[in-house]
């Protein structure tokens, strides 16, 4: 049986005569909750009967550049843009085919994918080969896909596809397996190295991942994150896109009742300190982290948290499913959907007793989450570890992220986003800190499922993202 590469539309992609007006044709998918159009070659474009090729039924990509190459070089040059504009946009895809079977339809999801239409360069039989480090394999939908946030490509795999990638988990060479002949396997393994699924790997067991000096250093999480979150994926909307706000209400703006705290705090002066504080400059210039802190009192507490995270002003979502509550507060935040709350561990702060407490940033006040206990006196102790003090901090302040509420709007940057939140809440309580003659620093980790126990909250739901310890 032979194996062909093909180039075909993507299940959901249809042609639509004269979708943009005056002739104009194009394809339309539908990617999640939004839709992508690419415009079709013009009729009588020297790329055109390649196109119509394409839309009948999926095409060899030799043929189809071949076709285009009928009206000369210019015609290969155009077809290649376009075909390559409409892969990199989700409305073809490569396929993969033994016999007719799809093995593997292949997406391209950076700009510098290979163009498969081109000779493979097939591995040869000493070459052993290994799945990159970065490879994720996992289930959309009812397939099994390969992807790598340092790979050009993504591969949607059959099951015999699978038994082959499986294979690759220890360096090897290339075999057959049950469902896939030699050639079959040659091919599949050459396009998952040109994509960088696959890694050719030497002696000694090492890869160019290995070698190469930035590469080596980053981790998958990390660079699946930067990947999600930063870079154009077709399949993948991103940004803003309410994608549940037809099926869900808005989130509240705050995740616990607010506006009758158990334990009051000491309003601040506002207008005295806009008259009396530092200069900014003065401020910015003597801003750094401190560790080995003593304790401070409620009134210090008090004017620290009203200067950094409480609520200035709420306003209400109108009848338009897609807005929302706001707050505004002394910090921005992501779409100001704020979905942080503050809690505190406090050891020692005159005024109040130990214990988890949570910010009320409308009321001004604490509410008491649990007593101090052995989980309180843990976190305080992994806080002064990650500092490198010799002793605990008196007070850590702890940030919780609501994760459904960013959820609700954002698509693939939600999580990104809060950590972007945390770091400009940190700024803002050194900066605070620091016009106050108070000690900080913020703490680069911390154990979430401990603060998950400690405050009674589900993990996945509202759980710590950031830490920060404060004193005198």
């Amino acid at each position: 049986m032979k194996t062909e590469i093909l180039l075909a539309l993507r299940d959901g992609t249809s042609f639509v005569s004269d979708a943009l007006g005056a002739g104009r044709d194009a394809l339309r998918r539908s990617a999640g909750d939004r839709g992508l159009e690419v415009a079709a070659p013009a009729h009588g474009a020297p790329e055109r009967r390649a196109f119509d090729l394409l839309v009948a039924a999926p095409t060899g990509a030799v043929e189809l550049a071949e076709t285009a190459g009928e009206s000369g070089p210019m015609g290969v040059a155009r077809w290649r843009v376009w075909a390559r504009h409409a892969l990199r946009n989700g409305a073809l895809a490569y396929r993969l085919s033994l016999g007719g079977e799809v093995l593997a339809e292949i997406l391209p999801v950076r700009a510098d994918a290979p163009d498969l239409s081109d000779e493979l360069r097939m591995p040869a039989s000493a070459v052993r080969v290994q799945l990159s480090r970065f490879a994720l394999l996992h289930r959309i939908d009812e397939a099994l896909v390969l992807e790598s946030p340092a790979a050009t490509m993504r591969a949607r795999l059959g099951p015999a596809a699978v038994l082959l990638v499986a294979g690759f988990a220890s360096p090897r060479a290339v075999s057959p397996v049950d469902g896939m002949d030699a050639d079959a396997a040659a091919h599949l393994t050459a396009v998952l190295l040109a994509a960088g699924l696959l890694v050719e790997v030497d002696a000694h067991g090492a890869s160019g991942e290995d070698d190469d000096v930035v590469l080596s250093q980053w981790e998958l999480p990390d660079l699946m994150l930067h990947a999600r979150s930063r870079i154009f994926d077709p399949d993948r909307p991103r940004g803003g896109t309410f994608h549940l706000a037809d099926t869900r209400p808005a989130p509240p703006a705050l995740a616990f009742p607010v506006g009758d705290p158990a334990i009051p705090l000491p309003l601040p002066d506002l207008d005295r300190l806009i008259a009396t504080d530092p200069p900014f400059a003065r401020v910015m210039e003597q801003r750094r982290s401190r560790r080995g802190l003593g304790p401070i009192d409620a009134a210090q507490l008090g004017e620290f948290l009203y200067r950094t995270v409480r609520v200035r002003r709420s306003i209400a979502a109108t009848d338009d499913p897609r807005t929302y509550p706001v707050t505004l507060r002394p910090h921005p935040a992501g779409g100001g959907m704020h979905e942080l709350t503050t809690y505190l561990a406090i050891g020692e702060c005159a005024g109040i007793d130990p214990g988890l407490y949570r910010y009320d940033p409308v009321g001004h006040g604490l509410d008491l989450v649990a007593p101090s206990g052995v989980k309180i006196d843990r976190l305080l102790r992994d806080a002064g570890a990650a500092t490198a003090s010799e002793t605990n901090p008196p007070l850590l302040i702890i940030l919780a992220a609501d994760f459904a509420r960013l959820s609700w709007k954002y698509q693939g940057i939600a999580y990104a986003t809060t950590l972007k939140n945390v770091g400009v809440i940190y700024q803002t309580m050194q900066l605070a800190a620091t016009a106050m003659g108070l000690g900080s620093c913020p703490v680069g980790g911390g154990d979430s499922e401990l603060f998950s126990l400690a405050a009674g909250a589900r993990g996945i739901e509202h759980t710590s993202v950031g830490e920060f310890v404060l004193g005198s």
